[in-house]
């Protein structure tokens, strides 16, 4: 930047302008600074970035540049190609009759997020997954899947993905392990699984469930402990017991979230996006879309979509809800935040 006290001399700009008119090509300036090329700025360059001081006045040309590129693009190639050690193919002992060497099947399946299962189409080559796609026919993805459900299918072939069972950080066999768990449970048959503890995460699965079930029934002293590290306690804690709610967001003409990103970061957010999505177009005999009002701590994909959004720290968030609630006209409300809080409240 320049100073106040500087002195720029604009004759001799225009004449260096007017000069580099009669050259071949443009001549580009990135300052008037540059143009002037005034001792002062000169010593700024050096002392400022002595390793590229140069290139202002070596300017490099464009058939220079893409030279240094393209070498530079071909060694990289060459470092690349590096020699790989001989594969062989093994072939079907006894091909299943169902693959067919270059044809896809397709398989239905499901994955959990927070405890929530998602529909899924799986196709495979060969016998190796390569390409996930939401079931239509499931009421979880309609068809549709989100970055979790793609991720999983690269985590299938991360290099490092667990490959074997562990047991304190040494390698095991799970023959060793089945044969220790069935004497471990063999002791524990007189305590009546006193001494029995299961840790798992969030399980909706009714065949897990009921196999859990059964293992409690022959060890009724036994404990199952469902732990999650992005769990839903504030849920639990609202209705006193643990249960799912199930937002009908095609049916809500205002929307309003506090601190929650239900588009992309929930169980259901599929589903979530589609009927939020579908309430909003405007279609024929609707005249105005839903309208979404967003109070987080974050930026998120759900306030990006928000019509008013308003920034506000965690431990602000419950006192807007009071306040909220008391201008809908809910008791125990309170009246702190209550400017922003009427603006929702009288739409």
């Amino acid at each position: 930047m320049s100073s106040p006290d500087r002195h720029i001399n604009f004759k001799l700009m225009r004449d260096r302008v007017l000069a580099g008119q009669d050259r071949s090509g443009k001549n580009f300036w990135r300052s008037l600074d540059e143009l002037a090329d005034s001792p002062e700025f000169n010593e700024l360059v050096q002392r400022e970035f002595p390793s590229q001081a140069d290139e202002l006045n070596s300017p490099v040309e464009r058939r220079t540049f893409l030279k240094v590129m393209g070498a530079s693009l071909a060694l990289a190639g060459l470092s690349g190609c590096v020699y790989q050690p001989p594969e062989m193919i093994v072939p079907y002992v006894k091909q299943p009759e169902e693959i067919v060497p270059g044809k896809a099947l397709y398989f239905a399946t499901a994955m959990t997020l927070n405890g929530v299962a998602i529909g899924l189409l799986a196709r495979s080559n060969e016998g190796r997954p390569t390409k996930i796609e939401g079931n239509p026919d499931h009421p979880g993805s309609l068809g549709a899947t989100d970055v979790f459900a793609q991720a999983a299918l690269l985590g299938m072939y991360d290099p490092d993905r667990s490959q074997m069972i562990t047991y304190r950080a040494e390698s095991s066999r799970w023959d060793k392990f089945i044969g220790e768990m069935r004497a471990a449970l063999d002791a524990q048959k007189d305590k009546q699984g006193d001494g029995i503890r299961f840790l798992t995460q969030t399980v909706t699965s009714p065949a897990l469930a009921h196999q859990m079930i059964g293992i409690l029934t022959e060890y009724p002293k036994a404990k199952w402990y469902q732990y999650d590290p992005a769990n839903r306690d504030n849920v639990n804690q609202a209705f006193s017991a643990p249960v799912n709610i199930v937002y009908k967001f095609d049916q809500a003409d205002r929307v309003v979230s506090l601190d929650c990103d239900f588009l992309a970061n929930v169980g259901r957010n599929i589903r979530y996006s589609r009927d939020f999505m579908r309430r909003r177009r405007v279609e024929f005999g609707k005249e105005e879309p839903n309208r979404l009002y967003v109070i987080e701590s974050n930026s998120t994909m759900t306030g990006a979509k928000a019509e008013h959004r308003w920034a506000m720290k965690p431990s602000e968030v419950e006192g807007f809800a009071r306040a909220l609630a008391k201008g809908l006209g809910v008791d125990g409300g309170s009246t702190t935040y209550a400017g922003r809080a009427a603006e929702i409240a009288a739409v």
